[in-house]
């Protein structure tokens, strides 16, 4: 295990049993665009420490998911000026005016998948959006995605039938994948076109031309190849 995920671990049975979770899970969501993975200790925990309640320990770790982005968006609301250049700052502006009166629906959708929902509070938070609002959906988002990672945490035990090497090497290959998932999308480039587009035209522009675009790798190979030619 990966020393910074077991700390993550020990901190959680050191507050002790939910509340542990409901600490890590505020810190792992606090800070922005560095994805702390809180919800391989959620596995972690739902997998190993006996009598745990899947549901609960969903709830428990949702609900300090939402606070951990609450906060990140007050503070990209009233501070968002102080730290993001002027272009930084104009990007997200033009993300959150994308959004309109989805935004309560995209917090959502970024909460309950393993995405950078970073993306989207910043801009929402610039835009000043109903902060109530924001702190439903995102809550609602995390309290289901960690009650369904908590499920796969207890499903993988029953399945190796508690065979600590195979609990590891799946808890592993699943992280990994995850975490590819993460790097390698653009979801910011994603996140913009949907807006710019509408969803049907990008749905269209999708099937006809693939995901690729949306991929860091190949948006990197592109840049070198248009340094090169000028």
């Amino acid at each position: 295990m990966h020393p910074f995920i077991k700390w993550l671990f020990d901190v959680a049975n050191w507050v002790g049993g939910y509340p542990g979770i409901f600490v890590i899970s505020l810190l792992g969501n606090l800070l922005p665009f560095m994805p702390i993975p809180y919800l391989f200790v959620v596995y972690l925990y739902a997998t190993f420490i006996p009598g745990s309640n899947p549901i609960l320990v969903g709830i428990v770790s949702g609900l300090g998911g939402g606070v951990g982005k609450l906060l990140v968006y007050l503070a990209s609301r009233e501070g968002a000026h102080v730290v993001l250049s002027e272009e930084s700052q104009k990007r997200y502006e033009r993300i959150g005016k994308l959004l309109g009166n989805y935004g309560a629906l995209m917090v959502f959708l970024f909460a309950v998948t393993p995405s950078p929902d970073d993306v989207i509070i910043i801009p929402l938070g610039l835009m000043k959006y109903d902060p109530l609002r924001f702190f439903v959906a995102v809550t609602i988002g995390k309290i289901m995605i960690s009650i369904a990672t908590a499920y796969l945490g207890k499903t993988v035990a029953f399945l190796t039938k508690e065979s600590l090497l195979y609990e590891i090497i799946t808890s592993i290959l699943l992280f990994l994948f995850v975490m590819i998932l993460l790097v390698i999308v653009d979801w910011e480039l994603l996140l913009t076109d949907l807006g710019e587009k509408g969803l049907q035209r990008f749905l269209m522009e999708l099937r006809r031309n693939g995901f690729s675009r949306y991929l860091r790798r190949t948006n990197r190979a592109r840049e070198d190849t248009g340094n090169s030619k000028s």
